[in-house]
């Protein structure tokens, strides 16, 4: 598993990039995680992830949410 923080996000294209604690960026999107989280998604949260190669960079899968953007604990 791998942590970083969301750096950028599109809400309407529920994608974005997350600055990987190891300094790399990571594309993901939001259609794996339940549609009741998506909302606590947003730049500044932090996230862990499963890293998957990807054609242009690699990719987030499974985001589980670690805090919010306003840092606040993630819901449960």
């Amino acid at each position: 598993m791998h942590t970083g923080t969301i750096s950028d996000f599109d809400i309407n294209g529920q994608y974005g990039l997350i600055d990987a604690d190891d300094g790399r960026l990571v594309l993901f999107n939001l259609w794996s995680v339940e549609r009741s989280l998506r909302d606590t998604f947003g730049v500044g949260a932090r996230v862990e992830f499963v890293e998957q190669s990807g054609i242009l960079a690699p990719r987030a899968l499974a985001l589980t949410l670690l805090s919010t953007p306003d840092g606040s604990s993630a819901p449960t």
